[in-house]
């Protein structure tokens, strides 16, 4: 008998264990649901962000072709600001400061350019911006934030075409020597694609570099020796 009241004991211990806790496990089971259903609703509307920010970027495109600065700014501005979580955001930026690039108008692009070389989420992205921003800045004859501009440079071989432009930069400031030091680092790169190697090359000719013929070695690259002048 002691054995059966000890047993219905438990038994009754459970059930109030799972009558106090049975509340809190089926709102564990809600927050769960809920939070996939969250889940899924958040990705359906990155998906509705990223087509409509396709379609202005699309505008954007449309609009500068025929010259409609106006509302290209607008669609840029609305990008920045309602879809900067999409790519296109940044792109589009690029492409308005290419625009302002050809029609002269560099302060308005280096803007455009530092805006994303400093936000931007894509490692790529930033880094083409800051190498467009440098060659404005260059061209603006602004040589001392071009190069700080550069200082930014990727390592690895992503830095060639940051030295490239850095070597167009020290030769503007009458930097010969700094100029060769640069090219010839760009030039140690083996990676293919990355800069115009025979402009590289010449414009080192040009100062006095001795440069050999590249050779093309065994996995496909090619090489570069050079002598100090």
């Amino acid at each position: 008998m002691d054995d059966f009241l000890s047993e219905r004991e438990q038994i009754d211990e459970i059930k109030s264990v799972v009558r106090q806790n049975a509340p809190w496990a089926i709102a564990g089971i809600l927050l769960g649901v809920i939070g996939l259903i969250g889940y899924q609703q958040w990705n359906a509307w990155l998906d509705r962000q990223a087509v409509t920010a396709s379609q202005k970027y699309a505008a954007v495109i449309d609009a500068l072709s025929q010259r409609d600065v106006t509302t290209a700014i607008k669609l840029v501005d609305e990008l920045n600001g309602h879809y900067a979580r999409t790519p296109y955001a940044d792109v589009a930026t690029l492409v308005l400061a290419r625009f302002d690039v050809e029609t002269g108008k560099l302060d308005d692009a280096a803007r455009l350019l530092k805006q994303v070389a400093d936000t931007a989420r894509d490692a790529d992205l930033k880094n083409v911006a800051s190498l467009r921003l440098a060659r404005v800045q260059r061209a603006a004859h602004q040589y001392d934030a071009a190069l700080a501009t550069l200082a930014k440079a990727p390592t690895g071989d992503a830095a060639a075409p940051f030295l490239d432009v850095r070597g167009d930069v020290l030769l503007d400031k009458g930097d010969k020597a700094g100029a060769l030091t640069a090219w010839r680092e760009a030039l140690s790169v083996k990676t293919p694609g990355l800069i115009n190697r025979e402009l590289v090359e010449l414009k080192a000719k040009a100062l006095g570099g001795s440069f050999a013929a590249s050779a093309s070695s065994t996995d496909g690259t090619s090489t570069v020796t050079s002598k100090k002048p």
